[in-house]
C-alpha cells in the first residue's frame, strides 16, 4: 500500500516538474536530409508551427528565396529558389518543397537553410 501511494506521489511530482520546463521553440534551421522529388525540387519535413506556416519565409545563407507558395511544377522545372510549404491531409507537420537558388543539390552545396 505504501509503495503504491509513494509511486503515485512520485508520478504526480514528476509530471508537475515537466510543466516547469519551458517548451522548446521550433528550430528555424532545417537540418534534415533533403529528398530529391524530381527535377530541381527537393522536399523535407520541417518542425514549424502549423499556425505560422502561411507567413513563414525560406532563407538560404541569410538571403530570402522565393517567391513563396510557388507552383510545384515551376519548382520542379524552373527551380531558382522557388518554394512552397504544404501539409498532406494525413500529416500533422508541414513539408517544404523548394529548390536552391542555383539549382544545386542542397545536401552538398554547403549552404544553410532557415525558416523565419
Amino acid at each position: 500500500m505504501r509503495v503504491t501511494i509513494g509511486s503515485t506521489l512520485f508520478a504526480f511530482a514528476s509530471s508537475g516538474f515537466l510543466y516547469l520546463i519551458p517548451p522548446q521553440p521550433a528550430t528555424p534551421w532545417i537540418r534534415s536530409a533533403f529528398r530529391l522529388w524530381q527535377g530541381h525540387a527537393y522536399v523535407v519535413v520541417v518542425k514549424y508551427p502549423l499556425a505560422e506556416i502561411e507567413a513563414a519565409r525560406l532563407y538560404e545563407d541569410g538571403k530570402p528565396l522565393g517567391p513563396a507558395n510557388s507552383d510545384p511544377q515551376e519548382i520542379t522545372l524552373q527551380g531558382k529558389g522557388l518554394y512552397r510549404f504544404y501539409r498532406e491531409t494525413d500529416e500533422t507537420v508541414p513539408v517544404l518543397m523548394f529548390s536552391s537558388s542555383d539549382n544545386t543539390d542542397p545536401n552538398t552545396n554547403g549552404r544553410k537553410y532557415m525558416i523565419k
